[in-house]
């Protein structure tokens, strides 16, 4: 979502046991899970109407028991009528208030066995499903349903921990194209001037991708990928505007293909919506702000990161809202490489160096760690530490571990979570496994720990011994952060580099250099997310 030398660093390698994600204060993802079911499937069909938002709908929820004895299935539902619930035909009793519907079962059920209910309801929602007109005046209706908004239009598990496949049925003016998750099962004429749409989404996604886009869309095809079809969804008025935006998206997607692993989904559709968030990366079909597609300059941003999102969001989600970095990070980060590819090391160093200001300027009015269990707001969470800081977290992993090792680690972590859920425990575990030594460290104190090193540098030229001696200082509130630090000194027309591991409030070393230096520079690739004054 957009809201918008390897040796010397084999030091951090060594530390105690994992970090399990759950350690320390309680987390403030407090949502109550249900252990005893599992959803596998959700079949939503509605209707829409030219006149009014109001919807008429039907969802069917098919889940599995976890344990025996379960009697009831709890869903989240807000701001819509239920006429009826019903399972196998017959009705079932239920109870909805609070945001919450509650379905009696007609027996209890043992583990492994599968239970199904249909629930009808109507209303205009309050959120979830936003039906108005575009820009152009022309009426659409688009679902937005990230963090929690699904269940303002289909009674669901809202939270990305229960993960399930999605059927859509939609009934509209045939004048319109519909567009969802998964692969185009049929669309017909209803032959009385409405169309029915069917999309089936058959590998598990998050309700927050379980979206529908409805519009007068001009659709054009984009080609093909490693065997996966693209489309572009746009308002006639902005089509040629958006074959300029994702003019690249073929690149950024075989990039990715071939970086992480194959494309988890059955197409990618890019689509100009009314979404008020910049990009969603909705699996298979990705929501775009229309406003993007009608102002000069057109920009690809944020094109290649909605993409990323698909393997790292869409396909390994985060069991947890506390540990969104595991989607925005990783989806910042794999933007920034596709960059890097395209354009080369200089790109990648620059694009991570402008990542650097909004890190510190965050951390300047909420100075705390990435993993934040005091933040409480989901919203909020859309923030520099789980977007940039997260970025940074690989970028330094991937300085730490080598190129070799990183990727194969993220090829590693992604074949093993992908159609399900990760959290930090899960990154640091495969991380660890294919360094074959502890992170425990390098974790705790990126993740866990709020900043980053605020070095103050100083540094004379000791001409008896032929030596530099660099003193450094971490004076930033907080704790201590140890890490390798590279240093740059111009020696003549040279450049000499050592590299020292910083880890103490103030610690000195001397440095054995073929001549005086003229200056220093510290982290001169930019690999070490810091702060730093040098002084001679």
């Amino acid at each position: 979502m957009t809201h918008l030398p390897e040796q010397s660093s084999r030091w951090l390698l060594v530390g105690l046991l994992a970090l399990g994600f759950r350690a320390g204060p309680a987390v403030a993802d407090s949502y109550p899970r249900q252990t005893a079911l599992d959803v596998l499937h959700y079949d939503i069909a509605l209707e829409l109407r030219d006149e009014s938002g109001v919807l008429t709908a039907t969802t069917g929820v098919r889940f599995e028991a976890l344990r025996d004895g379960v009697d009831r299935l709890r869903l989240d539902f807000e701001g819509l009528t239920v006429d009826a619930v019903s399972s196998g035909g017959r009705p079932r009793p239920f109870r909805h208030e609070n945001g919450r519907l509650e379905v009696e079962l007609d027996r209890p059920l043992l583990r492994g066995e599968i239970g199904a209910i249909e629930v009808r309801y109507h209303g205009e929602p309050e959120g979830g499903l936003l039906v108005g007109k575009n820009g152009h005046g022309r009426r659409v209706a688009f679902a937005e349903n990230w963090p929690d908004h699904a269940h303002r239009w289909f009674p669901c598990v809202d939270h990305p921990y229960d993960k399930a496949t999605a059927a859509f049925a939609v009934t509209a003016p045939d004048r319109f194209e519909v567009v969802a998750p998964g692969r185009l099962v049929e669309t017909r004429s209803l032959l009385d001037g409405r169309r029915l749409t069917r999309w089936s989404q058959s590998v598990p996604i998050p309700t927050y991708c379980m979206v529908v886009g409805v519009a007068e869309f001009a659709v054009a095809p984009a080609g093909m990928v490693a065997g996966v079809p693209l489309s572009l969804w746009a308002y006639p008025q902005d089509a040629a505007a958006a074959a300029r935006k994702f003019a690249r998206s073929a690149l950024a997607l075989q990039f990715l293909i071939d970086t992480v692993g194959p494309y988890p989904f059955e197409k990618l559709a890019q689509v100009q919506s009314t979404t008020r968030i910049g990009g969603m990366e909705n699996a298979s079909a990705i929501f775009y702000a229309e406003g993007a597609f009608q102002k000069e300059p057109i920009t690809e941003s944020p094109v290649p990161h909605e993409i990323a999102h698909q393997w790292f969001g869409d396909s390994v989600t985060p069991g947890d809202w506390d540990h969104l970095w595991v989607s925005e990070g990783f989806a910042t980060y794999f933007d920034t490489l596709f960059y890097e590819r395209l354009e080369g090391p200089e790109a990648l160093k620059a694009r991570m160096a402008r990542a650097v200001g909004p890190v510190k300027e965050f951390h300047l009015k909420h100075p705390a760690p990435v993993i934040d269990p005091e933040l409480l707001d989901i919203s909020k969470k859309l923030n520099p530490s789980n977007y940039q800081k997260g970025a940074w977290v690989l970028h330094m992993l991937r300085r730490l571990l080598g190129d070799e090792t990183f990727f194969r680690a993220v090829r590693t972590y992604y074949g093993r979570h992908a159609g399900g859920n990760a959290v930090t425990e899960d990154v640091q575990r495969v991380m660890e496994a294919e360094a074959g030594a502890s992170l425990q460290t390098f974790f705790r104190q990126w993740l866990y720990q709020p900043g980053f090193p605020e070095y103050r540098v100083s540094w004379r030229w000791d001409a008896r011994s032929r030596q530099a001696e660099v003193v450094f200082e971490q004076v930033q509130a907080g704790g201590l952060f140890d890490t390798p630090v590279e240093l740059a000194f111009a020696v003549g027309d040279a450049q000499e580099r050592r590299t020292m591991r910083v880890a103490e409030r103030r610690q000195t070393v001397r440095l054995d250099l073929p001549g005086p230096p003229s200056s220093l520079v510290l982290d001169p690739d930019g690999w070490l997310l810091h702060a730093a004054t040098v002084s001679r």
